[in-house]
């Protein structure tokens, strides 16, 4: 994509850019518009629905406990007591001698509580009065399909249809009562051993949903009161299944200090906001959807495309007018550079205008020259070089090893072995041949191999230290061209630290250097030198060798090949030891079959 980029040219490059710089700061804004929008929308909402939570709990709650009161008051009048008492103890005998009295306190009871549509006082084995219906023991299974005797304590059930008009729907509150006629007591339990009885006040779900509805807002999923477990008392599955789901219960059960939170359906997402009532541990619950939000602000989205659009064909239009106007200079540079190509760039081009293109062409009229000149400079550079380069060699040479090889030729020849110092002074001039090869960095692996072999020649005529010396190429690799005075330095270190100073008794016997140079795929090669002797350390070597200044000069050489491999491979060499004193100790030194 880039290089495509990079090929068009300079008017669609500017079009391509501006209407990129447009499209994105116009994405930019608005998403923040729509991520603050969405923001503030959201914390109305959630407050509009802190604030109808609470007033709806706080009304509840206090409905329920003056509902609770006046329960408490109608329960202790005649004929209540007696005939709690009588379900308590199996001493019921029927509707007669209760039903006129409870009418009498029930009327003015449901009258003054416009919640309760009906009471009943019902006990174990259809026992049921009710005062406002007569033939509800037909249908209090099917009214109360739960084991409402199972529950020690009140508890308010969820909705179900009212049975006792045939219309509309309640909540059940359910009262375990019982009564002691001597005491005069009455308590909100089962006693041991008695008949359990129940209070059972049907709450109208009408008035609940119709006071809901008053509070919601427009962005309200639903709006409902939920039991202590989460589960909702006045609406029903069928018409508001996310408030069923076992994560929204989950949530509204668990006691937890925040009145709001969220719940994730699908892609969608619930925001909740409870309110506690203290009545049976009820919750006044508040759901509303992500997607309603989301809504009313996708207008915005609408006109920020029609921005868009609108910026992008004058960005167009601009664009193409700019790239006129700049472009004109641009191909009066363009020429100059293919004259300067064509090396037909005599008569130079001014500039007058002092734009940044015209001031560009200025400097490129100066470059001109600088390079003409450069060119000379580079010519007399090489031949410094060329001088340089054999000073550096020649420096490279161990004087040491020059003097020691010279007087032992000396010796020789006063010891009358004219032949042993001939074949000395032959070798020794080879060795020198090849070190001293003016204007030669590279000669091929045959040659480095023999200049090695001359070395090891010298050292074993003058020193007659007897070392086996082994080097072996693979055929393909004989006239590759390679760093040259590249093994003499390694051989030395070889005879230098490799066999000195052994411990008595683990002399190699006899000791030996053995140079291996293999390919290894993907056009590069493996040099490997390795002796018989002391061992290397791995660690003082690898830092010695990589290090801007040697420690101590005795590794001065093995420190001078990293260089000079570094500086004609670059990264691509590759340089790792092996030891294992006494038997195989090796240097490996991976590169490219070309130099860089």
């Amino acid at each position: 994509m880039i290089r495509r980029f990079a090929n068009l040219k300079v008017r669609y490059q500017l079009l391509t850019v501006m209407i990129f710089i447009t499209s994105v700061a116009l994405f930019l804004i608005g998403q923040l518009s729509y991520s603050y929008f969405y923001k503030r929308n959201t914390t109305e909402v959630m407050k509009k629905a802190e604030s109808s939570v609470h007033m709806a709990g706080s009304s509840l709650s206090s409905q329920l406990t003056s509902l609770s009161t006046a329960t408490n008051h109608l329960l202790v009048n005649a004929p209540f007591p007696s005939m709690i008492y009588d379900i308590n103890n199996r001493n019921f005998t029927g509707y007669a001698k209760y039903f006129s009295g409870a009418i009498a306190l029930t009327e003015p009871f449901l009258q003054n509580h416009d919640l309760v549509s009906n009471v009943l006082i019902c006990g174990e084995d259809n026992i049921v009065f009710s005062p406002s219906s007569l033939g509800i023991t037909n249908h209090f299974s099917e009214l109360f399909p739960e084991d409402i005797w199972a529950s020690s304590r009140i508890t308010v059930l969820p909705n179900r249809q009212n049975l006792t008009f045939g219309q509309g729907g309640i909540i059940p509150i359910c009262y375990p009562v019982s009564s002691n006629v001597t005491s005069g007591s009455l308590i909100y339990q089962d006693k041991p051993g008695n008949r359990k009885a129940r209070f059972i006040l049907m709450i109208d779900t009408t008035q609940i949903r119709a006071y809901f509805e008053r509070m919601s807002n427009r962005y309200t999923y639903c709006m409902y009161l939920a039991d202590e477990n989460g589960y909702p008392l006045d609406i029903v599955k069928d018409q508001y299944p996310d408030a069923f789901l076992r994560e929204v219960k989950d949530w509204v059960q668990k006691e937890n200090t925040t009145s709001d939170g969220s719940v994730r359906m699908g892609k969608d997402q619930l925001l909740i906001t409870k309110e506690s009532v203290p009545f049976c541990n009820l919750k006044v619950i508040h759901l509303t959807k992500k997607s309603a939000l989301i809504g009313d602000i996708k207008e915005l989205r609408s006109f920020f495309i029609l921005v868009w659009l609108a910026c992008f064909l004058a960005a167009a239009l601009l664009s193409l007018a700019l790239s006129n106007l700049l472009t004109k200079n641009i191909k009066v540079l363009g020429k100059i550079i293919g004259r300067i190509n064509d090396k037909s760039y005599e008569e130079k081009i001014e500039f007058s205008h002092t734009d940044e293109i015209s001031l560009l062409g200025v400097q490129l009229n100066r470059m001109y020259d600088t390079i003409q000149l450069q060119l000379k400079q580079i010519k007399e550079e090489e031949r410094k070089k060329a001088q340089a380069e054999i000073q550096m060699l020649s420096e490279q040479i161990n004087p040491h090893f020059l003097y020691n090889t010279l007087e032992c030729i000396h010796f020789q020849v006063l010891n009358g072995h004219e032949q042993t110092a001939g074949g000395m002074l032959e070798s020794l001039g080879r060795y020198l041949r090849t070190t001293l090869s003016v204007g030669k960095s590279f000669v091929t692996i045959e040659k480095e191999v023999e200049h090695v072999t001359l070395y090891m020649e010298i050292m074993n005529r003058h020193s007659a230290s007897g070392i086996q010396f082994n080097a072996e190429i693979h055929p393909s690799l004989k006239n590759v061209m390679i760093m040259k005075v590249l093994l003499q330095p390694l051989a030395e270190n070889c005879i230098k630290h490799g066999f000195k100073g052994f411990a008595n008794g683990f002399e190699p016997v006899p000791p030996q250097i053995t140079i291996e140079i293999t390919p290894v795929g993907d056009n590069r090669m493996q040099i490997e030198v390795s002796d018989n002797g002391n061992g290397i350390d791995i660690k003082k070597a690898s830092a010695l060798m990589r290090a801007e200044d040697p420690e101590f000069k005795d590794h001065f050489g093995l420190h001078n090949i990293y260089k000079r491999l570094h500086t004609c491979y670059g990264d691509l060499v590759e340089i790792t030891f092996t030891s294992i004193p006494y038997l195989k100790n090796s240097i490996r030194i991976e590169i490219p079959e070309n130099p860089v």
